[in-house]
């Protein structure tokens, strides 16, 4: 009979530990690799998606100032972060989560690597709710951060492009 009630006490004190722990976080884990997970990746052909990528990034890296670095496919979460007064981690979390797998097609930096702006590429695909979506996430999050995001429709003459993009850059 103690035996029973030792045991009904561990039970409900591991209960209370859970319940008082219930709102702490914990990231999800990794498992270490092994050979059958190398043998599952290959190298990419290019960082372009498509030709439209290709030749704005040699427009715009021919004419840059060698005061600027031209940069591809560079990650959100590269760029931005989550405030650390946000204490909630699950919030911290779900917020890191916005910006994690999502990129930029091209980040200009001074030499520093600090970022002057962002260029979004925007083909047909962009017309799409999904997308619009993404869109007006990106543009929110670089508005909040203060680096201006600039947007080039895939139609647009990249030379003229580079040159209104090459003056904002140099007069700030």
């Amino acid at each position: 009979m103690i035996e029973i009630l030792i045991l009904a006490l561990l039970l409900c004190f591991m209960g209370g530990v859970a319940y008082l722990r219930r709102d702490q976080f914990v990231a999800p884990g990794t498992k270490k690799a092994n050979e059958g997970t190398f043998a599952a990746f290959e190298k990419a052909e290019s960082l372009f998606v498509n030709s439209n990528e290709a030749r704005f990034y040699h427009v715009l890296h021919a004419k840059l100032p060698k005061s600027f670095l031209l940069h591809a496919k560079v990650r959100l979460e590269d760029i931005v972060g989550v405030k650390p007064d946000i204490k909630n981690e699950r919030m911290r979390w779900h917020l890191r989560a916005r910006v994690k797998s999502r990129h930029v097609d091209f980040l200009i930096t001074d030499l520093n690597g600090r970022p002057t702006c962002a260029i979004e590429l925007d083909g047909a695909i962009h017309n799409r709710e999904l997308t619009e979506n993404a869109d007006a996430l990106k543009d929110g999050i670089f508005k909040a951060v203060g680096i201006p995001l600039i947007r080039v429709s895939t139609g647009a003459d990249f030379t003229k492009t580079v040159q209104s993009i090459i003056c904002k850059l140099t007069s700030n």
